[in-house]
């Protein structure tokens, strides 16, 4: 693998790269989040019902996710087989190692009625969306990869450590094939983020174990650059398998964006995973703060 120039990693911002601009705001970045249209996208998938993987709803949920990646600009835009994890590009300089920004779309197959799986996993989706937005065509720096997973929940009462996380498995693998249905070459992906249930109304998102502590540490000084409330990165959490663990086996810097205190009681919170997890429960001004401190950190769009 390359050296880490210029990645999330390095001591400078991704928003520094490609340009001799100090300025690393938000304005700077030339894209801003707009949370009302990411709520949308959440709202969308909402509509369509539980999306468990291997269902009808969750193959028309990676329909959608890939038509509002194209409308975005998105290059390379396709879904991948047999799991259906929905990738793309948003190209830079391709001398640089790129970053994975991720999310799962499917939800918990056994949860009941009334599941709409609004947090876990529609918000960390609606994130990566309307990021792509502020990114796309093209970004100054190491170029994005999109990668929306299916699969990241067990199956029933299966062993999460065995049965979940097939869609991130998968593209990792593709990868390590020297870049298949979409995934780029291992070599070429320099760090990976993950942003998994961001739209708790309550958000807390506390460094996360088995992340990169750079990475983590690098979203967090980009949220106190956000004008007004700053996105709360702070604390610690105990280590969580999430979809960032494949990245990490294969030796990729990785960092876990996550809320897993989601309703009271203790981690992982009472509404994880019931059918508490509804509309009600998330909010824009919670995916506005993690959109707004990643667009700080991320890659700036190239001025056309």
């Amino acid at each position: 693998m390359r050296a880490l120039a210029c990645s999330l990693a390095a001591v400078a911002m991704f928003a520094g790269c490609g340009s001799d601009d100090d300025d690393a705001s938000p304005e700077a970045s030339g894209g801003a989040f707009d949370a009302e249209r990411a709520f949308a996208d959440l709202e969308a998938q909402v509509a369509i019902g539980q999306r468990p993987a291997g269902s009808a709803e969750s193959r028309e949920t990676a329909d959608l996710i890939a038509d509002r990646l194209r409308e975005a600009g998105v290059q390379d835009v396709r879904i991948q087989r047999p799991h259906l994890n929905v990738v793309g590009t948003i190209r830079g300089d391709e001398s640089s190692d790129a970053i994975v920004l991720g999310a799962h779309h499917d939800t918990k197959d056994d949860v009941g009625p009334g599941f709409e799986g609004a947090n876990d996993g529609a918000s960390g989706v609606a994130v990566v969306l309307e990021l792509a937005r502020a990114l796309a065509p093209r970004v100054q720096g190491p170029s994005v990869h999109l990668a929306l997973f299916d699969a990241e929940e067990a199956r029933g009462d299966r062993d999460f450590a065995s049965d979940g996380l097939r869609g991130s498995r998968q593209y990792v693998a593709y990868a390590k094939q020297g870049g298949e249905q979409g995934s780029p070459p291992l070599g070429d992906i320099g760090a990976m983020v993950l942003f998994d249930l961001v739209g708790d109304c309550d958000l807390q998102i506390a460094y996360e174990s088995n992340s990169s502590r750079d990475l983590y540490e690098q979203f967090a000084d980009a949220a106190r650059q956000v004008d007004g409330d700053p996105a709360p990165l702070e604390g610690e959490a105990a280590p969580i398998l999430d979809d960032h663990i494949p990245f990490t086996e294969a030796g990729i810097p990785a960092v876990d964006l996550i809320d897993f205190e989601f309703g009271p009681g203790d981690s992982p919170g009472s509404y994880w995973h019931t059918p508490e997890d509804t509309l009600d429960k998330v909010c824009p001004e919670s995916l506005d703060a993690v959109g707004e401190a990643a667009v700080a950190a991320l890659p700036r769009p190239a001025v056309p």
